[in-house]
């Protein structure tokens, strides 16, 4: 278990991301700003659906919220691995942070399409 923790922090042979950029500035910035910038959003907007559930106490599926702020949160969180890892190529968590985000983008759709379908059945 010891090994798989050491090796999961790693870079072995791999070159960051930069390198593929040429560490040419414009580029370089063009990706960090970039990725920077969607990770502020995808931060902030959960913090504003939380907000929303708690003020709102009469909401209907007030979990599906949740679910959907979790998986809002592990997607800013890649954008903060991919400026992570455009020096450090620590791609095996960058990785594993991507099979998280993947699980729960897929509960997440799992979950809202019998929701819907369900809600528009029964209103309909």
């Amino acid at each position: 278990m010891n090994d798989l923790l050491s090796n999961f922090f790693v870079t072995g042979p791999f070159i960051p991301h930069g390198h593929c950029y040429l560490w040419q500035p414009s580029l370089v910035w063009l990706h960090l700003l970039s990725d920077a910038l969607i990770a502020f959003a995808y931060y902030s907007i959960p913090l504003t659906l939380f907000y929303f559930v708690r003020q709102r106490r009469d909401l209907p599926f007030s979990w599906i919220f949740l679910l959907f702020a979790t998986f809002i949160v592990s997607c800013g969180t890649t954008h903060i691995l991919d400026i992570w890892t455009l020096w450090y190529p620590t791609y095996w968590v960058s990785g594993a942070v991507k099979a998280v985000t993947a699980i729960v983008s897929l509960l997440t759709a799992f979950v809202l399409v019998p929701l819907v379908v369900c809600q528009f059945s029964v209103d309909g």
